[in-house]
């Protein structure tokens, strides 16, 4: 079955690029965050009085502004993204955003939000730093006495100290940050997973079925690969759930769920499609082998017996029926569907408990 991590893999596509793109630039600020820190500025050499020479550091606001740039431009992508993503993480009860996602909104935005502060943080830090090494720049120009020189000098080299620590300090915190930024891109991934999973089988719902189905129409389009698709579902199920109840249907409805898993391949896909319907998502098969599937599932569940364990009553024989159809150059996900219902219908209208199948000449 596939995993459910793939259902939404076009935006969490994006979602891991920009994170990517997050992690280049963190390392890109702490590279330029270095000791040396040479792409902020470099030492230069000054003679003064008698042939004495001097060194002090130039900065340049240009390569920070630019660091600072590309930070703020990938946070802001980042978020941009985030809540384009969330209106598709929604609940199945009334469209709202489950709590999860919620949470995990709220935490992912305050680490954005820290991330840009501690950007902030460092261009303040890096411009107080231009301005000494410009102020003291412009007073080595005039200076005459040895120990005027060797002033200035020992505040440059305790402004660089200063400069190093706040570098230090940054790095920490922006590893930190990226650290958390990890954590919340794996809660949103679970989060995204619990919005398409039906709650009582634990397989895909409709969400996750029209996913998936559009993501496999478009590869089976691009690589001429043969893509079918079952819709299924169990036999006089009201009749069931009337005489025993809606618990013992919710147990069937599992059961069959299961069933289905058992008799399909590792990256094919099982949906609730609603109440006891499902479907099955085939990709790289053909409708023959599709048939051969449905058969496999539909005798495996027309040999389970089950037994109401508190009374001891058994429930009787229980059978589903199967309709079959392959994807058709131009197709789409409706068109697919009404044909696989429609070979549905005629299994139910031939006896149920039987497979049938959108043939050529249908």
């Amino acid at each position: 079955m596939k995993s459910f991590d793939d259902l939404l893999n076009a935006p969490r596509g994006l979602l891991v690029a920009g994170a990517a793109v997050l992690c280049v630039t963190l390392s890109f600020l702490i590279a330029a965050s270095d000791l040396d820190l040479t792409l902020l500025r470099r030492l230069q050499t000054s003679t003064i009085g008698d042939g004495g020479t001097v060194v002090y550091t130039t900065y340049n606001p240009l390569a920070i502004l630019g660091v600072a740039a590309i930070g703020l431009a990938v946070i802001g992508g980042l978020a941009g993204l985030f809540f384009w993503l969330m209106p598709k993480l929604t609940g199945a009860a009334g469209g709202q955003p489950t709590d999860r996602v919620v949470k995990a909104s709220r935490k992912l935005d305050g680490e954005l939000s820290k991330v840009l502060e501690l950007i902030r943080a460092h261009v303040t830090t890096n411009d107080s730093y231009a301005k000494s090494l410009a102020t003291a720049q412009s007073r080595l120009q005039g200076l005459t006495e040895a120990e005027q020189v060797r002033v200035i000098v020992s505040l440059l080299v305790a402004e660089n100290e200063r400069m190093r620590r706040d570098s230090t300090e940054l790095v920490k915190n922006l590893e930190d940050a990226r650290k958390q930024v990890e954590t919340l891109r794996s809660s949103l991934n679970e989060a995204q997973e619990f919005v398409l999973q039906d709650p009582l089988t634990g397989v895909g719902n409709r969400r996750a079925f029209d996913a998936t189905m559009a993501r496999a129409i478009v590869e089976c389009s691009q690589k001429k690969t043969p893509l079918s698709l079952i819709i299924c579902d169990i036999d006089h199920f009201k009749r069931v759930n009337d005489a025993f109840g809606h618990q013992v249907g919710d147990e069937i409805i599992k059961m069959f769920s299961r069933v289905i898993e058992a008799g399909i391949r590792e990256g094919d896909t099982v949906i609730r499609y609603g109440g006891e319907e499902f479907a099955i998502i085939l990709p790289l098969t053909d409708q023959d082998a599709a048939k051969m599937v449905a058969e496999r599932v539909r005798r495996v569940f027309e040999g389970k017996k089950l037994t109401i364990r508190e009374t001891n009553q058994k429930v009787g024989q229980l059978t589903a029926s199967f309709g079959v159809a392959q994807y058709r150059p131009g197709d789409d996900v409706e068109a697919l569907v009404q044909r696989a219902d429609a070979k549905l219908y005629d299994a139910k209208s031939g006896g149920r408990n039987r497979v049938s199948v959108y043939g050529t000449s249908d």
